[in-house]
Order: structure tokens, then C-alpha cells, then sequence
């Protein structure tokens, strides 16, 4: 149970960093960004997800389902909504 927490931390934020918000600006937000979103649907995502309990499609969807708000949301705001939807589930 507490390796399947770590794993979903890993998602979160690796869907956190793919979205593009960060906590502090930083000149490397550009280059994590776009490795997170080359990790996603990646061989090592698809383990993580496994290791978490969840199928990659259904991360992705959440992935994508929030991608739609970024504009008006904060780094915080993303974290809580993701934390909530993986951690969440039953």
C-alpha cells in the first residue's frame, strides 16, 4: 500500500511538471516540461501506472481533462485536483 502511494506521488507530479506548472520559475521549467510530456504513454509511465494500480488511459484522461483549465490554474490548484484523482479512487 505505501509503495502504491509513492507511485501515485510519481504521477502526480510527472502530470504536474507535463502541464507545465511549476511552484518557482526556473530556466529549466521549459526542458522538465517537455520531458514529462515525452514520459507520458513512455514504457517507464506505463510501469509507473501499473505500480500504482491505475491503467494509463484512465491517467491519461485525467491528464487531459485538467489540461483544458491550465490557463487559470495555479501549480497548487493542479497538484490538489491530481493528488485527489489518483489517490482518491477506491
Amino acid at each position: 500500500m505505501q509503495e502504491q502511494l509513492l507511485f501515485k506521488s510519481v504521477l502526480v507530479q510527472g502530470l504536474t511538471d507535463a502541464l507545465g506548472k511549476f511552484l518557482w520559475s526556473s530556466r529549466l521549467n521549459v526542458k522538465y516540461q517537455r520531458e514529462a510530456i515525452e514520459w507520458l504513454g513512455s514504457k517507464d509511465f506505463n510501469l509507473v501506472c501499473s505500480y500504482a494500480d491505475w491503467q494509463p488511459t484512465e491517467i491519461l484522461k485525467i491528464y487531459k481533462d485538467i489540461k483544458k483549465h491550465t490557463h487559470y490554474l495555479t501549480a497548487t490548484d493542479i497538484r490538489y485536483l491530481l493528488y485527489e484523482a489518483i489517490t482518491r479512487r477506491s
